[in-house]
């Protein structure tokens, strides 16, 4: 069982851990995307929740099919789309190639075998990682351009409205420490390399593991002695949840019960999507105003 919890634990990180855009054949260029725009885009096939929003956000008529994602369970826009994907099931490479699709939209990395595939019998796809809030930016700017739609323009209007909430002036990093404890067993903690990290310095907060080395398999993450944190003692500390009630006892089991932030009550509960995975614009958001209210 506990083996089998730590595989959960590598999936559930490594599908948030993504760092800039590249197309499949490398780096977007001028050429590249000179050939984008003139190749009409009119049926999209989105792998990721994320760029599902994005092109929803962008043209919504171009939709044909996304994956499944509990962050689509109550849209009542996403529910008559078919879905290629369940869960951690693969993409249904045969279900996507009956559909048509002028464009295919994956993850570097999670979907480079199947966009591969798609490439090899001539359909238009997109890979993109992200990591930092440029490379958000950077990945709406080049579904729009695919979408021949004005892709800064867009990019900013998408910003101000649906990620209103996350548009800070510079902030400063003089705020209560924290530690975000996206796993506690083993006790695992983002570094400013992981989308997570990047997101609490937008915000000015500082982060106690920000500068730390990654030594564990998870990019972006590093792992923590239950000696570090207590010796460390943040004044706050944000606990990432794949479900509500997940870590009901927290406050009373060691070494936790023993910090100031426990005994405080400076302990907040945060959703794995928004803030680990970025999940969704609207989840991003969502995280983004939590954070606000907080720090």
């Amino acid at each position: 069982m506990k083996i089998l919890n730590y595989l959960n634990l590598i999936i559930f990180l490594l599908l948030g851990s993504c760092s800039s855009f590249k197309s499949n054949n490398g780096e977007i260029n001028d050429k590249n995307l000179k050939l984008i725009k003139n190749k009409s885009i009119n049926k999209v096939i989105t792998l990721t929740s994320l760029s599902t929003d994005i092109v929803s956000t962008l043209s919504r008529d171009k939709l044909i099919a996304i994956p499944g994602s509990s962050l689509f369970k109550d849209k009542i826009n996403y529910q008559e789309l078919p879905r290629i994907s369940q869960g951690r099931t693969p993409p249904n490479l045969e279900k996507i190639v009956s559909l048509k699709p002028d464009l295919v939209i994956g993850t570097k990395g999670f979907h480079d075998k199947i966009l591969g595939k798609l490439k090899d019998i001539n359909i238009q796809t997109i890979s993109y990682e992200l990591s930092d809030w440029n490379s958000l930016e950077n990945t709406i700017n080049l579904i729009s351009t695919k979408l021949d739609i004005n892709g800064s323009g867009k990019s900013n209007e998408i910003v101000n409205t649906n990620l209103k909430e996350c548009v800070v002036a510079n902030e400063q990093n003089k705020k209560p420490s924290v530690v975000v404890l996206a796993s506690t067993k083993p006790i695992l903690s983002p570094n400013s390399k992981s989308w997570a990290g990047n997101l609490l310095q937008r915000f000015g907060i500082n982060s106690l593991t920000k500068d730390l080395d990654s030594k564990s398999e998870f990019r972006g993450y590093v792992n923590l002695s239950p000696e570090w944190l207590v010796k460390e003692d943040p004044d706050n500390l944000i606990i990432i949840q794949t479900r509500p009630g997940q870590y009901v006892d927290f406050e009373k089991s060691m070494p936790f019960s023993n910090l100031k932030a426990v005994k405080s009550d400076q302990v907040y509960r945060f959703n794995y999507y928004g803030l680990i995975n970025a999940g969704s614009l609207e989840s991003i958001n969502s995280a983004c105003l939590k954070l606000r209210k907080i720090f």
